[in-house]
């Protein structure tokens, strides 16, 4: 006799017991309604989040990609790598920093636990009882200890992770996340561990420093760590690619590498036309080849070099340049002490520069001292005058651009959205996101971290843009602001579980579901009636 599906997958969730519980409302809602057992029954508040972004994730095809990751080396496998995969995503998520506090915060949460494949009983007594007589004292709660998931979850091989990572930013671009023409803001900055991290560069650097007496000192100090170099979208400040080097490795190493990654992921869906650069990123040979691929570029030079006294010298004589002015108005104080001031910015724009010998390819440049060499021409954006400040006729900032500078505000605006960088991917990803705490002290483990950390923080800014979208007269809120408003949002809601699946279900309609009579329900749910009716329930149970 051939088995029923729902006898299949008890037998599959009770053999296996790590299938990853899908959603399933009308299920749990006729189990509820026919009196049936269920496996527990949770308020429903961080499971809210996981819930709607594990649908978003399925949605876009981003769950098949971890669905398929597997770890290097592992001998014995008690637990599919994907639980491991997404238990460490929900640590990211909620920005546990410790690894040691996992027992206590998420892995005794039965609910969460069962959302990424875990069943009660497993969260109760753990998934494997060996050294449970050697054990002192009570085991500590979750169905695995914080180890066993560090020592797994840095055995995620690193090609497969960037598999993933590249995967997810293809399926957000196909989705439509990104505009047709995408401007890139590329940036890098130092993970600084301490030398006990196996396999980490080093390098020396002056700081100046202030004692006491105010008096300010130089001294050589030695850094270890990590470079992360991200080159994010300047729209929605999803990263498009990312690289981890040696903390002594120079931006401009990288350069190419995120560039092209950058317009595979988005290939067939946008176009990469523009990159803004930091300072750290200047390369001649760089900026020639992105030309070549034609894409538009705007980087800040250094003070020294040969093109910015040039286009400073062009700005003072005044010929054949662009000039941009803007006037920003700035309101203080209040009341009848209110005045206001006027903060002008003034921005000039050269063209055809031909002093910036390392423009072309490493050959051409090497060519400079000739006679007969000629240099290709570069544009430039001065900056004459900031909000107020005055640089004098020759101006200071130098930004070299291949860009049409006939008007040259354009260009430096463009400069100006390299900053967001720093608040809204690195700055977040290093603090609220915790990309400084890998799971272990090596090499290995830290580009898992912070490529996952990446992972999830791209994936969860493109989902709360969705719901942004979605929400009817909403506003853009940050992350915190907006996982608070869905929790208030779900207070009154619990979420079943039963055989590999749940649902999430009002509290009046659970009620209702079991056979309550309630005095007061709330107009949204509606009558009995309507409640089954929405589940496909007969009205007599």
């Amino acid at each position: 006799m051939q088995q029923a599906r729902d006898e299949l997958t008890q037998n599959l969730a009770e053999r296996l017991c790590w299938q990853v519980a899908r959603r399933d409302d009308r299920r749990i809602a006729r189990r509820l309604y026919r009196k049936q057992v269920v496996d527990g029954v949770y308020r429903l508040d961080e499971g809210a989040v996981l819930d709607d972004f594990f649908h978003f994730l399925q949605a876009v095809g981003v769950m098949t990609l971890l669905e398929q990751a597997h770890g290097a080396a592992i001998q014995r496998e008690m637990v599919p790598f994907v639980q491991y995969v997404l238990l460490y995503g929900v640590k990211i998520l909620f920005g546990i920093e410790s690894m040691n506090a996992l027992p206590s915060v998420l892995f005794s949460d039965e609910a969460l636990m069962q959302l990424v494949g875990f069943n009660a009983q497993q969260v109760r007594q753990g998934i494997c009882q060996r050294g449970t007589t050697k054990r002192q004292g009570a085991r500590s709660p979750g169905p695995i200890c914080p180890d066993t998931l560090a020592k797994n979850i840095v055995k995620w091989n690193l090609q497969d992770l960037e598999v993933v990572f590249n995967g997810s930013i293809r399926a957000l671009a196909k989705a439509g996340v990104f505009g047709a023409k995408v401007t890139g803001i590329a940036d890098g900055t130092d993970l600084e561990t301490t030398e006990h991290y196996t396999g980490c560069g080093h390098v020396t650097r002056r700081v100046r420093l202030e004692d006491k007496q105010g008096q300010v000192h130089a001294i050589e100090v030695t850094v270890h760590g990590w470079k992360v170099l991200v080159l994010i979208e300047a729209a929605t400040k999803i990263p498009l690619a990312v690289k981890v080097g040696k903390i002594h490795e120079h931006e401009a190493l990288w350069t190419r590498a995120l560039v092209t990654q950058a317009r595979m992921n988005l290939a067939g869906a946008a176009r990469l036309h523009k990159v803004i650069f930091d300072k750290g990123f200047l390369d001649g040979s760089t900026l020639w080849w992105l030309s070549q691929q034609g894409v538009t570029f705007v980087v800040p030079a250094k003070a020294k070099m040969a093109v910015v006294v040039d286009a400073r010298a062009q700005t003072v004589v005044g010929e054949d340049i662009a000039v941009g002015r803007r006037v920003h108005t700035v309101r203080h104080g209040q009341g009848r002490t209110a005045c206001t001031e006027r903060l002008e910015t003034e921005v000039v724009g050269i063209t055809g520069l031909t002093t910036y010998d390392q423009y072309g390819t490493p050959e051409h440049g090497r060519q400079h001292n000739r006679h007969d060499f000629q240099p290709h021409p570069i544009n430039a954006v001065v900056v004459r005058q900031w909000q107020g400040k005055n640089y004098g006729p020759g101006g200071k900032t130098v930004f070299l651009t291949n860009a049409s500078v006939a008007e040259p505000l354009q260009p430096f605006d463009d400069d100006d959205d390299r900053s967001l960088i720093e608040n809204c991917c690195i700055t977040e990803a290093k603090q609220p996101w915790d990309l400084g705490h890998p799971p272990q002290k090596s090499e290995r483990a830290v580009r898992v971290h912070v490529m996952f950390t990446l992972v999830m923080f791209a994936l969860a800014t493109a989902y709360r843009l969705q719901c942004e979208r979605e929400a009817i007269g909403g506003e853009p809120v940050g992350w915190q602001r907006w996982r608070r408003q869905l929790r208030e949002q779900t207070r009154d809601k619990v979420i079943v579980f039963a055989e590999g699946h749940y649902g999430i279900f009002h509290l009046a309609e659970y009620s209702l579901l079991l056979g309550v009579t309630l005095k007061d329900i709330p107009p949204a749910i509606g009558s009995r009636q309507q409640v089954l009716a929405k589940y496909r329930l007969p009205a007599q149970g």
